[in-house]
């Protein structure tokens, strides 16, 4: 352990136990006393230098591990990880679903709205060709699922989180994810009954990012997050 890392290392308040843990490391993460990559201190001396019992580091330990913040090394120790794999458990969806109901749809269409509308204009700032050319390919397999009636959930997901990539920004991309894994339920029934609307939408998406155009990408995205909250999203809730 070097001299950068034991500033953090103070008592925790009686009462805190594991969540006080996870949180001292989550501080020192903030601070940079941790880094990425780096391997935090051993269970006994997280334990002495914090003032906790080694089942409370124990148990923080593993609330970080199942959010994917740190890597159990056997014979190693327990080490921070560069990145977040998608494929972890992200505890924010699970925030924005049990703040989910039919009293906040407004609050919701809001905060798609905000969120969508900011992501697609700065798509159109940093969008490469590639991108262009992948969503492109994604609305061309949707319309030939349309076409054959066969439209369905995944590909509308797949366009939009497209969008969100397209931005290059991680923190854009990570919020964005869990925006079109919120409203899953409500994107199943609108590709289900309104998959003409779904990809007229698209279309106009699309031929804004073409286009570079942010003034027609604002009206294509308010026009498709108009029709989803008073079509699907309301169905949704009222179940």
């Amino acid at each position: 352990m070097g001299e950068k890392n034991s500033t953090w290392l103070t008592p925790v308040p009686k009462q805190s136990l594991s969540k006080m843990v996870v949180e001292k490391i989550k501080e020192a993460l903030i601070n940079g006393d941790i880094k990425p990559g780096d391997f935090l201190p051993s269970e006994t001396e997280l334990a002495e230098s914090l003032g906790v019992g080694k089942s409370s580091v124990r148990e923080a330990i593993k609330m970080l591990e199942a959010l994917g913040v740190v890597q159990i090394c056997k014979g190693n120790g327990s080490r921070v990880r560069t990145c977040v794999h998608a494929s972890m458990l992200n505890p924010l969806i699970f925030q924005l679903i049990l703040n989910s109901n039919e009293e906040r749809q407004a609050q919701l269409v809001e905060f798609r709205k905000m969120i969508e509308i900011s992501a697609s204009l700065l798509a159109i700032d940093n969008a490469t060709e590639e991108d262009i050319a992948k969503l492109r390919e994604i609305h061309e397999q949707f319309k030939s699922d349309f076409n054959r009636g066969k439209a369905t959930v995944d590909k509308d997901m797949k366009f939009h989180n497209v969008i969100y990539e397209s931005t290059h920004n991680p923190f854009v991309v990570s919020i964005g994810v869990c925006i079109m894994e919120l409203f899953h339920p409500s994107l199943v029934i609108a590709n289900r009954d309104y998959s003409k609307i779904v990809t007229d939408n698209h279309e106009q998406i699309l031929a804004a990012l073409e286009q570079r155009d942010k003034k027609a990408m604002e009206t294509a995205i308010r026009d498709a997050l108009d029709a989803w909250s008073s079509l699907a999203l309301t169905a949704t809730l009222s179940k």
